[in-house]
């Protein structure tokens, strides 16, 4: 590989604004009970919960790529951990840290349902290592860190697999290959990577074609491949939105406008926080409208309330952190 291989996806950072956006409005529309009754708008914020598939399938190209460009060898396996925990767990810490404090206030809250969702110390200790669906009866304090323990679980089984993944005999590829067809046959549980295999390996698959690993003769077959495996343990949906997502990747390399580099930027911090800041502000206003303009304006209230706390996030905990990752350096 040259050293001189662009290994810049520009318009990534704008999908990763638009997945957490998406990801804002189904929670803050479509899950708001009672709120909006018409339902085309229903039905159109629903489809927001796949920005979390649209997350994923960013992992799927850039944890691979990032592994590639450092030319990675198991040596490295601490390094590589490492430098992940840096660059999203104290982001991750400070939303539990506000979520316990936002559960725990929400009980003396007036109009605030009947039922204590304080977290307990057991759940709290799960957190620190995404381990919530290792263990019967732990609950997450937010409905969306079940996704950060799916890209964790990721990030330690690819690492373990890149010697196939990049191995320079085919059969040894397709050893690989088979594992990302096969497994979602065999694990049904969407709180485990394994169940997801074959949807991150779509990406995984791009990534590889993108950096020159493998060529068209290979990915087109193994793409149909992976392609059938997610038709059938997922959905034609979901499917849809992989190759979506991937035709924009391919074709919209170098879009990335100065707002989605914006909402790029503060995505991982906007999608860990906007739970616990505009969802209460919609939850307490949405009792207290009725009329359609009154309830555009309390979800742009909500909206804009979480991209502030997620701007702050960003700039005083996630940037500092994300430039002490890069410090990190993947080197043997």
């Amino acid at each position: 590989m040259s050293k001189t291989f662009d290994y810049q996806i520009p318009v990534i950072n704008s999908l990763r604004g638009l997945a957490a956006l998406l990801v804002c409005l189904y929670h803050y529309i479509y899950t708001t009970t009672d709120f909006i009754q018409q339902e085309l708008i229903l039905d159109i914020a629903s489809f927001g919960k796949y920005g979390v598939q649209i997350f994923f399938i960013i992992s799927g190209i850039v944890i691979p790529i990032s592994l590639i460009k450092a030319n990675f060898k198991y040596k490295l396996f601490n390094k590589f951990i490492l430098k992940r925990f840096i660059r999203i767990e104290p982001p991750y810490l400070i939303s539990v840290i506000i979520g316990i404090i936002y559960l725990n206030v929400r009980n003396y809250m007036p109009g605030s349902a009947d039922l204590d969702l304080s977290p307990t110390f057991y759940d709290i200790i799960l957190h620190l290592g995404y381990l919530i669906p290792f263990f019967e009866n732990a609950n997450w304090i937010s409905p969306v860190y079940w996704t950060l323990s799916v890209e964790f679980q990721y990030y330690l089984i690819l690492a373990i697999a890149f010697p196939l993944m990049i191995h320079p005999k085919l059969i040894f590829r397709s050893v690989f290959y088979l594992f990302l067809f096969i497994t979602p046959f065999i694990f049904s549980n969407s709180s485990f990577f394994l169940y997801w295999t074959s949807f991150f390996g779509l990406g995984i698959l791009y990534a590889l074609y993108f950096t020159k690993k493998i060529n068209l003769k290979e990915f087109i077959p193994v793409l149909i491949i992976l392609c059938l495996s997610v038709a059938i343990n997922l959905s034609y949906l979901e499917l849809l939105i992989g190759i979506g997502t991937l035709s924009i990747i391919h074709f919209f390399k170098d879009f990335n406008p100065r707002i989605g580099e914006f909402f790029g930027k503060i995505s991982y911090s906007l999608y860990l926080l906007h739970s616990v800041f505009g969802k209460p502000v919609i939850n307490f206003l949405s009792h207290r409208v009725s009329l359609p303009y009154e309830k555009f304006l309390v979800v742009t209230i909500g909206l804009t309330i979480s991209i502030i706390a997620a701007y702050a996030l960003f700039r005083l905990v996630e940037k500092p952190t994300h430039e002490l990752s890069k410090r990190i350096k993947l080197k043997t």
